[in-house]
């Protein structure tokens, strides 16, 4: 389905009103823009076989005051719009649309002032990737947050945030523990190695020599030995 009602002709208009815009600056000192087939040799236009598309495209604006002129180059393949109807355009006008776009860009960087950080259609492709999401950061007191948890679920995807985070310390790990066995209903205690267990030693049978009867049996081995 078309969505783009832009034609060249729109970016060519759209270009006049930046070429303008730094004109009444009275400062705009001149434009050129180049392409390049093949990155060696730069002219004002390429010609190209049926499907084929620059290399690159490079602009160079001069600004009154400015001791060094703005040169912008840009990589078809970097810059090119994802939308399919503006990809067509592209390739049918590369000479146009991919100059006219690396000139926009360069004016927006020359007449920051005037024209601001405008952007046309075909300057953010719509396939443009989101930016990745920042990594989450681990300045977090984790005892409190243990105390906090309601349920054994997010208790474990806690724990697992610690152990991603390389948070776990001992006592931390005492804590997760009481706070499952809360959570579970009955109080939790970390695990104990179990105390040895001695051997008991039986007593030793008391002496017998006081009964009457062994008293005559210790005096007949006593004669029995003379």
């Amino acid at each position: 389905m078309s969505t783009t009602t832009t034609t060249p002709e729109d970016v060519q208009r759209t270009l006049q009103g930046y070429l303008n815009a730094a004109t009444t600056t009275g400062q705009l000192r001149g434009t050129k823009v180049e392409l390049t087939a093949d990155g060696v040799t730069w002219v004002d236009a390429v010609i190209l076989a049926e499907g084929e598309h620059p290399v690159a495209a490079r602009a160079t604006v001069y600004r009154e005051g400015w001791q060094i002129p703005t040169v912008i180059t840009e990589l078809w393949d970097e810059v090119v719009p994802a939308d399919d109807d503006w990809l067509r355009l592209w390739e049918v006008r590369p000479n146009v649309l991919f100059g006219a776009h690396v000139l926009r860009t360069a004016l927006r960087r020359t007449f920051a002032d005037v024209l601001g950080d405008r952007r046309e259609p075909d300057d953010l492709p719509t396939g443009t990737p989101a930016p990745e999401a920042a990594p989450e950061s681990w300045d977090i007191d984790w005892a409190p947050a243990i105390a906090a948890v309601d349920t054994t679920e997010d208790l474990d995807a806690l724990h697992k945030r610690m152990r991603t985070a390389r948070a776990v310390t001992p006592a931390l790990e005492v804590q997760l523990i009481q706070r499952r066995g809360e959570l579970a209903g009955a109080p939790a205690q970390p695990a104990q190695r179990p105390a040895p267990v001695r051997p008991v030693r039986a007593p030793r049978p008391a002496p017998q020599d006081h009964l009457p009867g062994n008293r005559a049996e210790r005096r007949a081995r006593k004669k029995g030995r003379h």
